[in-house]
């Protein structure tokens, strides 16, 4: 790939999805269609890019022009990020720069900021530089800082803007320490309940055994009663199980929001500490709650839900520190498909001797009951499905709790509105920035495996690029600003694709990464031949 110069504009270019339409990769939600007006400043863009429907991938983008190789034909910035609990102190918050052997120098909460600067009350703690003002509605000090830092005061100053000013920036930060010392407070208790089973030599797992767990969901069934010893329902539907295959989308979505409910009322799940991965993610969500309050009261709130992307791609987008509200809520959520997805895992049995799922493998069909008491929802095979996410959820909601920074309530169905949205659709921040080509090394000589993963972010408006395992569009980030090049030619009218991360891998594994993290089976040009050549392979070995 050739050298690219790189301008300071950012344009965006958003698109509409139907409803109706079958997803397969990031996609985006219904939205009414688009005008002759619309379409008009739409070929009127800076960038050589259309959208269009693709039939059963969703919307994607196409070239408007012949492009030539080395061109930049999208650009977005960010609308919600999170850094690498590794690499929190080597890369900076707002620009993302990296520096692996040495911390950055402004720290987002001020050094000599304790928990006596964050207690209720305390008037100093909105002077200090980053400081958290606790609030007043009964909060409680903050032990652990969060311990993001930025590459320089100018980053510092920008984040601080665009989070709407000093005090919803400490409100932030107050939210991100709380979540810091509901982790380490997990961790202390799991480090006592180890000393103890080592001392009584009773068990030397941290989690519950099966004893356990059972005597929990007896006790939460029992809470299920009224005193005349009548069930409570919690849904519409008749009482049975049902193939999860033979609802809609909406008829999931209205009893997974039911299993939410008995979750969240029960507290299901909240002892069950996210791992790295989903921790970043949730700081991520906290990120976006957050700049959803600034935003909303800001710039984004005179512009209509209708006519959005038409605003947007006309006016400048060039003083944009983050990318436009509304396009997260056209992003599709991925909740059901998750699901789908977990349930038809689970539906394989092992036909090999050696345990391992072989193709085609024997589906055994798990039904799932209409009416999910606690005890069930705990002790069921398709309770994993949901583990991670109320986890996740359960150490938010806590945190949100001990800060009540004024960001409203955070209910379940909030949560869960970025959370499946961003599972499946965010970019992964790797340092050197440059994306993987063929072959699997860096214009600069690095080989991809040496890349550093320093976090991801949620581009909104580039989720409308589908998958290719032979991409014709490579991923260029300089500074937050994620650009699209094409890495050849292509012509007018031909459909461009990004590669959803390392594309070295043989064929099998490429489309069960993709199956397990986006919730396709892969069928571009290049897994089809190379699945052709493995089956001809395969029938001359036979």
């Amino acid at each position: 790939m050739s050298t690219l110069s790189i301008d300071g504009h950012d344009v965006f270019l958003p698109g509409i999805l139907p409803t109706t339409q079958k997803v397969v990769g990031p996609a985006v939600s219904c939205e009414s269609p688009r005008t002759d007006a619309t379409l008009g400043i739409l070929d009127e863009a800076l960038f050589p890019v259309s959208i269009r429907h693709v039939a059963g991938r969703g919307r994607g983008f196409f070239a408007t022009r012949d492009i030539q190789a080395g061109e930049t034909v999208f650009r977005a910035v960010p609308l919600a990020w999170a850094i690498s609990e590794d690499w929190m102190k080597n890369t900076c918050w707002w620009c993302f720069a990296y520096n692996s052997r040495r911390g950055h120098p402004i720290k987002a909460m001020d050094v000599s900021a304790t928990s006596s600067t964050l207690a209720m009350g305390n008037p100093q703690a909105s002077k200090k530089r980053g400081g958290a003002t606790a609030a007043k509605n009964g909060s409680r000090p903050s032990a652990n800082r969060y311990k993001g830092v930025f590459c320089s005061l100018e980053c510092h100053q920008t984040a601080i803007s665009a989070h709407g000013g000093q005090e919803k920036w400490d409100g932030y930060l107050a939210l991100l320490s709380a979540m810091e010392d509901e982790i380490q407070m997990h961790g202390s208790q799991i480090a006592r309940s180890n000393k103890a089973r080592e001392k009584t030599e009773l068990c030397s797992s941290t989690l519950p055994d099966s004893s356990q767990l059972r005597a929990a969901a007896v006790e939460l069934e029992s809470m299920l009663s009224s005193e005349s010893g009548e069930k409570r329902v919690v849904s519409n539907y008749p009482d049975a199980d049902f193939d999860p295959d033979d609802l809609t989308d909406d008829q999931l979505g209205e009893w997974i929001s039911a299993v939410w409910n008995t979750i969240t009322e029960y507290g299901l799940f909240s002892d069950y500490m996210p791992d790295s991965s989903e921790r970043e993610l949730t700081r991520l969500i906290a990120n976006q709650l957050c700049l959803s309050d600034a935003l909303s009261t800001d710039r984004d709130s005179a512009i209509s839900t209708t006519d959005w992307q038409t605003e947007m791609v006309a006016s400048s987008a060039a003083d944009r520190d983050i990318a436009p509200l509304e396009a997260l809520f056209h992003v599709k959520s991925n909740e059901t498909e998750v699901l789908r997805a977990s349930i038809c895992q689970m539906q394989l049995v092992p036909t090999s001797l050696d345990g391992c799922i072989s193709t085609p493998a024997t589906i055994a069909p798990i039904r799932l009951p209409w009416h999910p008491s606690p005890a069930q929802i705990l002790q069921s095979q398709w309770s994993s499905s949901f583990q991670a996410a109320a986890g996740s959820y359960s150490l938010l909601a806590r945190a949100w709790e001990r800060t009540s920074n004024k960001l409203g309530v955070l209910s379940h169905a909030r949560f869960r509105g970025v959370y499946y949205r961003e599972k499946a659709n965010s970019f992964g921040i790797w340092d050197p920035p440059t994306d993987v080509l063929q072959p699997a090394t860096l214009t600069d000589g690095t080989s991809y495996d040496e890349r550093e993963w320093v976090g991801f972010s949620i581009y909104p408006t580039a989720v409308y690029f589908n998958h290719s395992c032979a991409p014709n569009v490579s991923k260029l980030r300089h500074g937050r600003t994620m650009n699209f090049v094409s890495n050849q030619s292509v012509h007018s009218g031909e459909e461009l694709f990004i590669s959803y991360g390392s594309v070295t891998d043989a064929v099998s594994e490429r489309r069960d990464r993709l199956r397990d993290h986006f919730f396709f089976e892969c069928a571009c040009e290049r897994c089809i031949a190379e699945s052709s050549i493995q089956l001809c392979t395969l029938d001359g070995e036979i």
